[in-house]
């Protein structure tokens, strides 16, 4: 259904990418701003010392009374920040690229240092790849945006970086789906700002988690976090990991605009203060897909299906006394055609005698308030409202490839308002503590029909509706803490609990996780998480049209789908700049919905094709497991030069209907990625940079084709004998 980026995978596999940043005679300077602030209760460090060093120079200063700094006149090039403040773990941020045409604006938080009767017992400089949310000690790791345009085959999308890191897997080169340790891409979390949001992704079909484009627009993303297993308890209704992205402020002291073009699209931004001086500021983004500018100009690109989008990402932000009030919206619609009737004898793609319509559209909005009650405690509520759209037409076609005869019409529209508030205390330099609460209303418009050769006509196979506040409602809490005990040992524990009001399901999950710090320079770590997430709402309302009874919802009572978490790890940090981690684990999924009419399915397999397979009749009576270990052997970049290798060994299955365990459509067995690069400054006006990627992963499974009973049928039939039993090819891929 994605066939539009075929080419565009083509000319992937060999892209020559050089950044030059082209300096006159007089050397070119930039300005680099930003604020320092308290990890756990974000409040600002006045005093702090900021120290910058670019390759030849070094300026000093120390933030205001609200935690900010502004060093102007610093070379373009990379450049060190380290910050230092009493009492706190020194903070480095290395190796950030200014360039002349943006100013540099950072947000750093500091972790307090944790003593014990006049002797320090936690004593280590913040590791770059360490989370930014302290209560996360495993399975989780921080990622620079910068990473996004540095990877080769990233092109400026956070779900294609993501994929390097150990244990991620995607469905195929088309489409952005993560994949985490064998798990269906529907079982990831995405939160933007504290903010729950679907698919972030152009051309996305409701209840999936991939797409060819993303609408993050990385211009707006700051540093982020991203688990792959037994996750803090403030996430919840996930199973398989969390994107955790943050966005920065607009820039405070002046107005900055932009113009870019590349894969994602052509794009314009604006940014800066509301009022100077108010520390107020904005900033907005729009992106319209470039294939369809250059379409309307004339361009062929050798099909008539050209992919349109476009997409708009706007954040504010806006100091009161004591605390701040922010906003954002994130919005984006997208179509496609691929009509088999308007191919040419040129079109590098074969009729397949259908012409398919597909659309999207989603559009998610965030109000915040953020009260600091005082130097140890703040909350924060925030009101949220979603609104997603999701489609597709079919029309079938005659020999001719032409007589269009419309023979599928799905549409699903979900809407959602969400409160979600929590309270964060830091009791002391050793312990802090968070509780939360969110409440998610929902409503929904399904309508989907297919032509029935009895009735000779268009018949609805889901057709339900209700307006937001009528719809059901998912109510979530917890409470979580973090201990660094005085001897080198870090705990974080909590509960999360869901339920559910459509039919009344609910679930207490524990979470708990230990680090064991080995020195200053190697940890040993242990979780257990139990997790919980409900079914796609188009699943619940599926369900089977009988003779004298009419349409019956089926999956109405379907519970969660769960899973025990077990993950233990080493982390040594060999040099500042050298890392090598190693990650055991295995997850036990129950509940999870099977069908005792096609007895082989099993809604672990979602994504594995296009949407959710929905079908009628499920229980909860399957099971899953997934097992493997993973290694990844990491430099950041130093002296010009980085490399990232990363290993993932494992085994994923499902139980059915019956009690017969297979492979889930995502066991590949294995994942190897390696990637390098290395910048060559060549004077002081020119850089030129060079990245590449290797990877190497098993083959995508299938189910084969019955061909003999496919053509008995008239339709297609596959070999119930051997489901997910057969490999395709091993995936190799190099990026430039």
């Amino acid at each position: 259904m994605y066939k539009f980026l075929k080419p565009l995978k083509n000319i992937n596999f060999l892209t020559l990418v050089f950044f030059c940043s082209g300096i006159s005679a007089q050397e070119i300077s930039q300005t680099v701003s930003g604020r320092v602030i308290e990890k756990i209760t974000q409040q600002p460090l006045p005093g702090a010392h900021v120290l910058i060093s670019s390759s030849t120079q070094t300026y000093a200063t120390i933030t205001d009374d609200n935690g900010y700094f502004r060093i102007t006149s610093v070379p373009v090039g990379r450049i060190n920040i380290h910050i230092s403040y009493v009492g706190y773990e020194p903070l480095k941020l290395e190796n950030l690229l200014l360039t002349s045409g943006k100013e540099l604006q950072i947000e750093a938080e500091m972790e307090e240092t944790v003593y014990a009767y006049e002797e320090v017992v936690v004593s280590a400089s913040k590791q770059k790849l360490r989370p930014t949310n302290e209560m996360a000690l495993i399975s989780a790791r921080a990622f620079a945006v910068e990473e996004t345009e540095r990877y080769a085959g990233s092109r400026g999308d956070v779900a294609r970086m993501a994929s390097n890191f150990a244990g991620v897997a995607f469905a195929n080169d088309q489409r952005n789906d993560i994949i985490i340790r064998g798990n269906s891409p529907s079982g990831l979390l995405w939160r933007l700002d504290d903010v729950e949001i679907p698919n972030p992704n152009h051309f996305a079909e409701n209840g999936t988690t991939g797409g060819p484009v993303s609408m993050l627009n990385n211009n707006v993303l700051r540093n982020s976090d991203f688990y792959t297993g037994a996750f803090p308890a403030e996430f919840g209704n996930a199973l398989s990991g969390v994107f955790d992205l943050k966005m920065r402020n607009g820039n405070i002291n002046r107005n900055e605009f932009t113009v870019q073009s590349g894969f994602n699209g052509l794009e314009f931004g604006a940014e800066g203060p509301f009022k100077k001086g108010s520390n107020s500021s904005y900033l907005a983004y729009y992106r319209y897909s470039f294939l369809d500018i250059m379409d309307k100009l004339g361009f062929y690109f050798g099909t008539a299906g050209v992919p349109k989008y476009q997409d708009l990402i706007i954040k504010t932000h806006t100091p009161v006394k004591n605390g701040a009030i922010q906003g954002f919206i994130l919005a984006g619609k997208s179509e496609i055609a691929m009509r088999s009737s308007q191919l040419d004898s040129n079109d590098i793609y074969l009729s397949e005698g259908q012409d398919i319509y597909n659309r999207s559209m989603m559009a998610a909005s965030a109000l915040s308030y953020t009260h600091f009650i005082n130097e140890k405690s703040r909350y924060k509520i925030i009101l949220s409202t979603l609104f997603q759209n999701g489609g597709s037409d079919v029309d079938t076609l005659d020999t001719s490839n032409s007589n269009p005869f419309r023979v599928i019409e799905h549409n699903i529209d979900e809407y959602r308002a969400t409160v979600n508030s929590y309270y964060s205390y830091k009791h002391s330099a050793a312990l802090s503590s968070k509780v939360g609460l969110q409440i998610d209303q929902m409503g929904y418009k399904l309508n989907s029909k297919i032509y029935n050769r009895d009735s000779l006509r268009l018949i609805p196979y889901l057709k339900q509706s209700l307006p937001l506040f009528s719809g059901p409602r998912l109510w979530r809490a917890f409470y979580q803490f973090n201990w660094k005990f005085k001897v080198p040992l870090e705990v974080t524990a909590g509960l999360h609990y869901l339920y559910f009001s459509l039919n009344q399901s609910q679930a207490i999950e524990p979470r708990i996780s230990l680090a064991y710090h080995i020195g200053q320079n190697s940890a040993l770590a242990i979780g257990y998480g139990l997790h919980s997430r409900t079914q796609p709402l188009s699943v619940y309302y599926f369900g089977k049209q009988y003779k004298g009874f009419g349409y019956v919802e089926t999956n109405k009572n379907l519970g969660f789908t769960r899973s025990h978490h077990w993950v233990a790890g080493y982390n040594q940090q060999i040099t500042p700049y050298l890392r090598f981690k190693t990650e055991i684990y295995y997850q036990y999924l129950f509940n999870v919905p099977v069908s005792p009419v096609t007895w082989w399915y099993s809604i672990l397999n979602s994504g594995a094709n296009w949407g959710v397979a929905a079908t009628d009749s499920l229980v909860n009576k399957g099971k899953g497991k997934n097992y493997g270990i993973e290694f990844t052997f990491e430099r950041v970049q130093y002296r010009n030069f980085y490399f990232l290798t990363t290993l993932s060994l494992y085994q994923s299955f499902y139980r059915d209907y019956t009690g017969k365990w297979h492979h889930t459509a995502f066991d590949g067995n294995y994942i190897f990625n390696f990637l390098t690069g290395y910048e060559k400054p060549l004077n002081s006006r020119w850089t030129i940079s060079f990245d590449s990627k290797l990877c190497t992963a098993g083959g995508k499974r299938f189910v084969p084709i019955d061909l003999q009973k496919s053509i008995a049928a008239n339709e297609t039939r596959y070999d119930e004998s051997s489901i997910y039993e057969k490999q395709y090819d091993p995936f190799f891929k190099i990026d430039f």
